[in-house]
């Protein structure tokens, strides 16, 4: 079919207007995660689930396309405009790195490392991200003050069903567990991976001594829960100094150093459901909530002094 000269360029502008504004994607890769990708798109990992409802967060698989949403959009520029070297927005230990070295390949000040990553003299582990700029929820340092007293906001989201079948898995052989301990890392940074890879390091040959890990939006998403390969086998922990006790108390570690700042209000949260979910499976005996310096044999001040252990005890016990 002939096109009329007149109509011809009418179509070619239709169809490059209608693939300026087609809607982005996104393709995942190998060992990218739902939260990541959000937030290398400058999204909500609530918007991105919105925007694919048929995809699991969970369960992605290297070549699975993602929807971005649509607010990232962005209207085709009317000319091109010189693109300008930016720095990373954050960079993972390599073997070798220091603070000092980083801070001068980046150029950024030592001071403002240790602040944007809430370190306090720990050392630096391999694979543990650092943030090169201010988080953009970044509040002014203030003087450790004494913990809220009033109780966290009930989530609008469940921390605990994007990993259930995890947590189920174990059902009908459950250990007689009879403690949950709860931990601080005593660090900025932090995932469950991180952690299995330094424990097996320092001679633990069944991994990470937790059986289960909740982010601060460093590694891994804020109130996000991980499950470590001890909860799945059922094995005993390796997180208090008795093996009597890890026996029967499960691990539960917040990401961060609670002897400088309190939990995030959604690992908060996450305990709490997570703490209540893990008593629905096992009703008998009832799961005890206790401190890891409530119950270890020796001297310890994890989780920190700052972390809220009269409300949650109030909440829990």
């Amino acid at each position: 079919m002939r096109v009329s000269p007149i109509v011809a360029p009418i179509l070619l502008l239709l169809a490059t207007t209608i693939s300026n504004y087609a809607a982005p994607t996104h393709t995942v890769q190998k060992g990218e995660t739902f939260y990541q990708i959000a937030k290398q798109h400058a999204v909500s990992p609530d918007a991105l689930a919105q925007a694919n409802p048929n995809i699991q967060p969970t369960r992605l698989h290297p070549g699975d396309i993602l929807r971005l949403p649509s607010a990232t959009v962005s209207t085709p520029a009317s000319s091109p405009v010189p693109s300008t070297p930016t720095r990373p927005l954050s960079v993972k230990i390599q073997k070798g790195d220091t603070l000092s070295k980083i801070s001068r390949q980046h150029g950024v000040s030592l001071k403002d490392l240790r602040r944007w990553n809430r370190l306090n003299g720990s050392p630096l582990q391999i694979g543990q991200t650092l943030r090169l700029s201010a988080p953009l929820t970044a509040a002014p340092l203030a003087k450790p003050t004494a913990p809220a007293l009033t109780l966290p906001t009930p989530p609008k989201i469940s921390f605990v069903a994007p990993v259930r079948k995890q947590i189920d898995s174990p059902r009908g052989r459950l250990r007689r567990w009879e403690y949950i301990v709860v931990h601080h890392s005593g660090t900025g940074g932090g995932n469950a991976r991180i952690f299995d890879a330094y424990h097996k390091e320092r001679g633990m040959e069944n991994g990470m001594a937790y059986h289960f890990v909740i982010g601060n939006g460093s590694d891994s998403g804020d109130g996000q829960i991980e499950v470590g390969s001890r909860w799945t086998r059922q094995i005993q922990g390796g997180h208090v100094a008795s093996d009597s006790l890890n026996e029967i108390a499960i691990g539960i570690c917040l990401v961060g150093d609670f002897s400088h700042h309190q939990p995030d209000p959604r690992q908060k949260a996450a305990l709490i459901e997570l703490v209540r979910f893990l008593r629905q499976l096992q009703s008998s005996p009832r799961l005890k909530f206790r401190l890891h310096r409530e119950i270890n044999t020796k001297p310890t001040e994890c989780p920190g002094k700052l972390f809220p252990s009269a409300k949650l005890h109030e909440i829990l016990d």
